[in-house]
């Protein structure tokens, strides 16, 4: 599969942040033109699958042009846990030339790739480990053919920095919302954190589900309480200058209260470029 011209894509990566595009994968339409915000990524090349249905491709190591051996592939059918837990299905180790082939139904997933050093398949990643750095890729899978989906890693440098709660299901009780940028177009591939106190600054308590095109989230909770929220693009160290980042109330984070077997709806978070200074290894507190 063919790669996108490389002088054309130094433009991009500047502009938006986008670790990589394949042949075969499209940027879905930019909604915002604020700060850099990584898009999903459409994966629409396929060959016939002599039989299978699935995915396949190649998983290389970003800025080496070499293949990664030994590495998972994951896919997704939503975000409830935004790409983190376990997936629905996940591929045989990766062969010397990187290549992988997961057999899956018809539908639409997310698919990832991720290497623990460990050599485990599943677990939460560490320093050293490799992951997908662009973790909205997005492809269809149709009967009787293997869509191509390449996949670049890099490898990681601070601990994730997610959630300590776990809520990795649809449950009654949560928030809903919009990220939407300086100007109000929404966010897409971001998502919301709640806390139970007013430290922002640290591991958040519960996190949404990824942001779709209308910049839509929702964060499932599994009991009422009060929260405050922030939102951001990555999953993992503390915001780089330039990413975008928001409170919700703004500076001074205000309060959310949610009663059991409920939703509170239409909560809007404005992002802005972060623009405090990055100090490396404070991944588990933003800033």
């Amino acid at each position: 599969m063919a790669k996108t011209n490389r002088n054309q894509w130094v433009l991009i990566l500047l502009i938006t942040g986008l670790g990589f595009l394949h042949a075969g994968c499209q940027a879905i339409p930019e909604t915002t033109q604020s700060a850099a915000i990584e898009k999903p990524l459409v994966a629409s090349h396929y060959v016939d699958g002599n039989g299978k249905t699935g995915i396949q491709g190649q998983v290389t190591i970003k800025d080496e042009n070499r293949p990664l051996k030994g590495g998972y592939v994951n896919i997704y059918p939503d975000t409830i846990s935004n790409l983190l837990g376990p997936s629905q299905f996940i591929s045989l180790p990766t062969d010397e030339k990187g290549q992988y082939q997961l057999e899956a139904p018809p539908g639409v997933y997310y698919v990832v790739a991720r290497k623990r050093m460990s050599g485990q398949p599943t677990g939460p990643l560490s320093p050293g480990d490799f992951y997908s750095e662009h973790q909205r890729i997005v492809t269809t899978v149709k009967t009787g053919k293997l869509a191509v989906v390449d996949l670049e890693v890099v490898p990681m440098t601070a601990p994730m920095f997610f959630k300590s709660r776990v809520v990795d299901r649809e449950t009654s009780t949560g928030i809903r919302g919009n990220l939407i940028d300086q100007t109000g177009q929404p966010v897409m591939g971001g998502f919301a954190m709640a806390y139970v106190d007013q430290d922002l600054k640290r591991l958040p308590d519960y996190a949404s589900t990824l942001s779709d095109e209308q910049g839509r989230f929702t964060i499932y909770l599994p009991e009422g309480g009060t929260f405050y929220l922030s939102a951001r693009i990555h999953a993992w160290d503390m915001p780089s200058p330039g990413e975008p980042y928001g409170k919700y109330g703004g500076d001074q984070a205000v309060p959310v209260t949610v009663e059991t077997n409920s939703f509170v709806e239409n909560i809007r978070i404005e992002m802005s470029p972060f623009t405090g200074a990055y100090t490396p290894g404070k991944s588990r507190r933003p800033f």
